[in-house]
């Protein structure tokens, strides 16, 4: 009997490979079959891809320090996106660069506790 998977999981589950965590390590952990994980990771891809096209070109969107450490932790914590994954989705979604060292930091200053409202 297969397991049914709640959108966030399945999206969760995309933002892991995208992140550069490897389909098989995702597959073992998740129990989902790698097919099924390069699927949900191309549907990640497409709604980057869909953000992407729906602001205007080489616009940075601007975010503010709450929501940059909220969604560095969210990906680091939910998705298990290393500090490289977590920087190209800044650039792509986000269209902003924030370097290693920043990222890195907001994670040891959390203690890999997520953020409070």
């Amino acid at each position: 009997m297969s397991k049914n998977y709640s959108k966030h999981e399945k999206f969760k589950i995309g933002c892991q490979a995208v992140g550069g965590k490897p389909v098989k390590d995702i597959s073992g952990e998740s129990g989902m079959s790698r097919e099924y994980v390069y699927q949900q990771k191309e549907k990640v891809e497409q709604f980057s891809l869909c953000l992407d096209e729906a602001k205007p070109k080489n616009e940075v969107i601007e975010i503010d320090a709450k929501l940059k450490e909220r969604t560095i932790l969210s990906l680091s914590l939910d998705c298990s996106a290393s500090l490289e994954g977590i920087q190209r989705f800044f650039e792509s979604v986000y269209r902003t660069k924030i370097s290693i060292g920043y990222i890195s930091g907001v994670i040891k200053k959390s203690g890999g506790k997520s953020p409070e409202d």
